[in-house]
């Protein structure tokens, strides 16, 4: 009895001590809207480490769109607070209260709030990210694809002086195309059913009208697309067929296949995956970039030739000219110029070429994506971009 007391004991202090442990918002249930009787809430958390106005990133919860909360703040999120991002956590009309759109209506409300706000609360209004898993990965990549489509702002909040764009979208695990979910996604009692208002494939004009690829045009914000490979709620097809949609556009995409994870879980809380996430969001919110990026001047005399056909499946030729014989190198770098591959040439006066089979240097093949190459020969250099597709 006495061992049992003192189990109870310390499960009751651990408890305490990660409740403790949460992050609590600096400013808690800020009504941003009422909309028929129910208030619309935030909460905003601040870093306190950098120097005002803040980039911002907007956190969207998942739960089938039936169910969550804007609180607690995952702690996956939280640690953007240490890197000098304000966040800001949202609660949206959940399918039991109302029927789409009013959930993307509801989240491009908040964010015209936080734009109207963002001198109160020392935010930079032009440096906005969203992020969000599931039905919240869902939400954010219709807020990156969805921008100045009228039918989907809404009126929600007000504040409509204000725009609702983001510029930087990190998508976990949210479904892309409602009509391609299948299995028991079709049923009347799914969660898609339950926001369009019907069965998905009786249903078809609302299905689509509820994806993200519907509303792909290539003037999308970049995106960061996570999907755990055995991934049994959410098919890992979904977030496939978002970025070759994307990719097709000529949209900047990273896509991340989280091998073994299934929908969420410790996986998707690594530092790897971690990393990958704060140097997209401080690349796209803060203006970080590595010096390969800034390599774009060259010497007269040294310069690419445009690669068509450019987005490839399988083999890219890279071609470009210079003006003396040299050994010349090419290096292969992702979107967060990270390097992948080293190829080089013994370069002659004139056109060169080289070809890239879409491989790393451990031979396995990249994924589908935007990625960069530099073409260096003596002092001289340059950067151009490619991308590789998926396949249909």
């Amino acid at each position: 009895m006495i061992m049992k007391s003192c189990l109870l004991a310390i499960i009751a202090g651990c408890l305490a001590i990660s409740c403790l442990a949460q992050v609590q918002p600096d400013v808690k249930d800020i009504e941003y809207a009422r909309v028929d009787g129910a208030s619309l809430k935030l909460d905003l958390y601040l870093p306190g480490i950098a120097r005002p106005p803040y980039p911002f990133v907007v956190w969207v919860h998942g739960g089938g769109w039936r169910a969550g909360n804007k609180a607690p703040l995952p702690p996956h999120t939280a640690t953007l607070l240490k890197r000098g991002y304000a966040v800001a956590s949202i609660n949206y009309r959940l399918s039991g209260q109302a029927t789409w759109p009013a959930q993307i209506h509801d989240c491009k409300g908040a964010l015209r709030w936080l734009r109207a706000h963002a001198q109160e609360y020392n935010l930079d209004s032009r440096r906005v990210g969203v992020w969000g898993s599931s039905a919240g990965g869902h939400l954010v990549a219709m807020l990156g694809t969805s921008m100045n489509v009228e039918s989907l702002e809404g009126t929600v909040g007000g504040n409509l002086a204000y725009s609702s764009d983001v510029e930087a979208v990190c998508d976990w695990y949210g479904p892309s195309d409602l009509l391609t979910m299948g299995g028991w996604h079709d049923n009347p009692d799914s969660p898609e059913a339950k926001l369009i208002g019907g069965p998905v494939q009786e249903n078809r004009g609302k299905a689509w009208g509820a994806s993200p690829v519907a509303y792909v045009d290539g003037d999308e914000p970049p995106f960061l697309i996570m999907h755990g490979t055995k991934d049994n709620t959410v098919p890992f097809s979904q977030s496939e067929e978002l970025r070759d949609s994307l990719l097709q556009h000529g949209v900047d995409v990273i896509f991340h296949p989280v091998e073994g994870a299934g929908h969420g879980g410790k996986l998707f809380r690594t530092d790897s995956v971690l990393r990958l996430i704060h140097a997209f969001f401080d690349r796209h919110l803060k203006g970080v970039v590595n010096s390969v990026e800034r390599d774009r001047q060259v010497a007269d005399g040294f310069r690419l030739y445009q690669n068509y056909p450019n987005p490839f499946l399988d083999n890219i030729v890279i071609s470009w000219s210079q003006r003396a014989q040299k050994a010349s190198r090419v290096v292969i770098y992702n979107i967060l110029f990270r390097q992948l591959r080293t190829l080089k040439i013994n370069a002659r006066r004139g056109r060169n070429s080289i070809t890239w089979d879409g491989k790393n240097d451990d031979g396995i093949p990249v994924e589908p994506g935007v990625y960069f190459y530099k073409v260096t020969s003596g002092r001289n250099s340059v950067v151009g971009r490619m991308v590789k597709l998926g396949r249909p």
